[in-house]
C-alpha cells in the first residue's frame, strides 16, 4: 500500500483516543468587528488554498492491521462542505465557547482528513466572527498546529523556535539513560473521581508583557505562574478541592521542536509536576511550584520522555504499543495538562480581517478533567481551559484566573473585561 507510515509519536494519540475522549488540538481566533465579513464560500476558498500546501490536510488514515501502524494516504476527495462549516451564536461569546465544547467532544471519522474548521458568527455585540480550527493530535502537537494554521493567515511569520543544535550521540544517550531512571521515580498518581464524556471550554487573557513582569518580579517562569493560578482557582472552589486528589499531578509540555522541524508531527515531551491544591497563600504556593519545577527541569527528563514516544514505541508490536499508550496516558499517572505556547508577535489577518484574540484548544487526557493552554498572540497571552464539567467548572476557573491576574497587575486589558463562559 502506498503512503507513509504514521510515526510512533503520532500514532500514540490514535492509540489513546477512545469514545468520550477525542484527541483534537487547535485554537480559536476571534476576528476584529469590521464591515468585511467573509461568506462561508470565501472561507472555504481561503482554507482550500492555504491547506493545499500541507500534506496531512489532504490525507486520511488507511486502516491499520493488528500488528502494523496505519498509513497516511491521499484522500480521494476533501469535502470542504463537511470540513468547513458555519454556526451562528445566539448569545455572543457564550455561544462560541459552547461550539468549541461541542466540536471538541466529537471524534473525527478516520476515513476523512483529520481536521475541521468552524466559522462562528456574531460572537460579540458588535457582530464579530471567530474561526475555530481543530486538528487531530496525530497530525501535529500544539506548536505544529500553530504552524499549520499560519497557512490560513497573512502575513506568515516565523516562530521563535530553538536553533536545533543537537548533542552528540554519547551525550544524548547518557541523558536519556539518566532521564529514564528519573521518569521511573515519578510513580502513579492518586485516583480521580469518576467523570463524564462532556467538554466545557472557557478563556481568559492578559497582556503578555504584564504577565512576564509579574513572573519576573517573583523570580519564576510564566508556566510556573500559570500552574499557581490554576491551583489557586481549584482550591478556591471548596467542592472541587474536596473531590480532587492532593496533590494534583500536572503534565507540563516541553517543546523539543526546532526551527528545522516540519510543521506536521509531534515533537514534544512532558514533565510531571505534583502541585498542591490546598488553599495556601498564593505567593507561598507559587514559590513551592517554582521550586518543584526547577528540580524537575533537568536536561535529561525531556529527552527521555521524547525517546519513549518517538523511539521506544517504534520498537514495540502495535498491540503492546497501544496498551502502553493507554496505560501511561491517563489518570493512573497524571491528572491535568498545561502547555505554554509561543505565537506570532505581529498583527495578522484572515481573509483580510484583522485578528483580535487567539486562544489554544487542548484535548483532555482520557479520564482526566483539565487541559489548559496559554498562547502568546499579538502581545496578548490567551488562555484556553478545557474541562470535564462533571468535575471542574471551566467558567468559574477562568474567572478566578482572570481576577487573580488583575490583582497581580496583569489584567484586564485596557477597555475590556476578561471573558469566560
Amino acid at each position: 500500500m502506498n503512503g507513509s507510515v504514521v510515526s510512533a509519536a503520532d500514532a500514540f494519540f490514535l492509540h489513546v483516543e477512545r469514545p468520550g475522549a477525542a484527541q483534537h488540538v487547535g485554537g480559536v481566533v476571534v476576528l476584529e468587528p469590521t464591515d468585511r465579513r467573509p461568506a462561508i464560500d470565501e472561507v472555504r476558498r481561503v482554507v482550500s488554498e492555504g491547506f493545499a500546501r500541507l500534506p496531512r490536510m489532504r490525507q486520511r488514515l488507511a486502516p491499520p492491521s493488528r500488528w502494523r501502524r496505519p498509513r497516511w494516504v491521499e484522500a480521494e476527495h476533501v469535502d470542504l462542505d463537511w470540513h468547513v462549516v458555519e454556526r451562528h451564536s445566539p448569545d455572543g461569546l457564550d455561544g462560541l465557547l459552547r461550539v468549541v465544547g461541542e466540536f471538541a467532544e466529537q471524534p473525527m471519522p478516520r476515513d476523512r482528513p483529520l481536521w475541521r474548521i468552524v466559522m462562528v458568527r456574531d460572537v460579540g455585540p458588535d457582530g464579530a466572527d471567530a474561526l475555530v480550527v481543530l486538528l487531530h493530535h496525530s497530525i501535529a502537537d500544539g506548536i505544529g498546529t500553530v504552524l499549520q494554521t499560519f497557512s490560513l493567515f497573512e502575513p506568515r511569520p516565523a516562530l521563535p523556535l530553538p536553533s536545533g543544535a543537537v548533542p552528540g550521540r554519547l551525550t544524548r544517550a547518557a541523558a536519556i539513560a539518566v532521564g529514564l531512571a528519573q521518569l521511573a521515580t515519578d510513580g502513579t498518581a492518586r485516583p480521580l473521581p469518576s467523570g463524564s464524556a462532556r467538554r466545557d471550554f472557557a478563556v481568559a487573557e492578559a497582556g503578555l508583557d504584564a504577565v512576564r513582569k509579574v513572573a519576573a518580579a517573583r523570580g519564576v517562569r510564566v508556566t510556573d505562574l500559570l500552574l499557581a493560578l490554576l491551583a489557586d482557582g481549584l482550591a478556591a472552589d471548596t467542592v472541587v478541592a474536596r473531590d480532587l486528589p492532593q496533590p494534583l499531578r500536572f503534565s507540563v509540555t516541553t517543546m523539543v521542536r526546532t526551527s528545522g522541524s516540519a510543521a506536521e508531527g509531534n515533537a514534544t515531551a512532558a514533565t510531571m509536576v505534583d502541585v498542591p491544591v490546598d488553599g495556601r497563600p498564593f505567593d507561598e504556593l507559587l514559590a513551592e511550584i517554582a521550586a518543584r519545577t526547577e528540580r524537575l527541569r533537568r536536561p535529561t527528563r525531556a529527552p527521555a520522555s521524547r525517546f519513549v514516544t518517538a523511539t521506544g514505541l517504534r520498537a514495540l508490536p502495535e498491540p503492546i504499543a497501544r496498551w502502553f499508550a493507554r496505560t501511561v496516558y491517563g489518570p493512573r499517572f497524571l491528572h491535568a495538562v498545561v502547555s505554554n505556547l509561543p505565537g506570532p508577535a505581529i498583527p495578522m489577518t484572515f481573509a483580510g480581517v484583522p485578528h483580535h484574540r487567539a486562544y489554544p484548544i487542548l484535548p483532555l487526557v482520557p479520564g482526566t478533567p483539565l487541559a489548559v493552554g496559554a498562547l502568546s498572540w499579538g502581545g496578548v497571552l490567551g488562555i484556553g481551559l478545557a474541562t470535564d464539567p462533571a468535575l471542574i467548572d471551566a467558567a468559574a476557573l477562568a474567572g478566578h484566573v482572570s481576577r487573580l491576574l488583575e490583582r497581580l497587575g496583569a489584567g484586564p486589558l485596557e477597555g475590556e473585561e476578561q471573558a469566560s463562559a
